[in-house]
């Protein structure tokens, strides 16, 4: 029988980091404790995973959570800009596009009508300059 292979550190702070973000993404804007708690992380495993994420741009400060009782908490979110997910229909009526940011946030759409068409394939071409106003593609 082969012997189960152990999990590389690697691994697991790949485990972790998707484990926290998947709570960062269900719940929203979350303090180092509560992401502990939620992932069964201790706080100081916690941190070092805040600060990998910080420093790979997927997490970003949301502010300070005051007036309870202890210390003060810094609020950590998901930076929406991190990652973009793209859709497009296309139909013999026209051509749809919507861009979503990682929140699922909707940053961008454009409607293209096209002709219908009797036979063989269209072409669709690229939305016209300034279709998204202040996006980078």
């Amino acid at each position: 029988m082969k012997q189960p292979t152990p999990g590389t550190p690697s691994l697991l702070r790949a485990i972790n980091d998707r484990a926290a973000l998947q709570a960062l993404l269900e719940r929203g804007p979350l303090t180092r404790p509560e992401i502990g708690a939620l992932t069964g992380l201790s706080k100081p495993t916690a941190s070092q995973l805040l600060i990998r994420l910080q420093e790979a741009g997927l997490v970003v400060l949301n502010g300070i959570r005051e007036g309870l009782p202890g210390r003060t908490a810094e609020v950590y979110r998901l930076n929406p800009a991190a990652a973009y997910a793209a859709a497009m229909d296309v139909t013999r009526a026209g051509i749809d596009v919507r861009v979503a940011d990682i929140t699922g946030a909707v940053v961008g759409e454009y409607h293209l009508p096209t002709p219908g068409r009797s036979g063989g394939a269209g072409r669709a071409g690229a939305p016209p300059c300034g279709a998204w106003p202040g996006r980078p593609w």
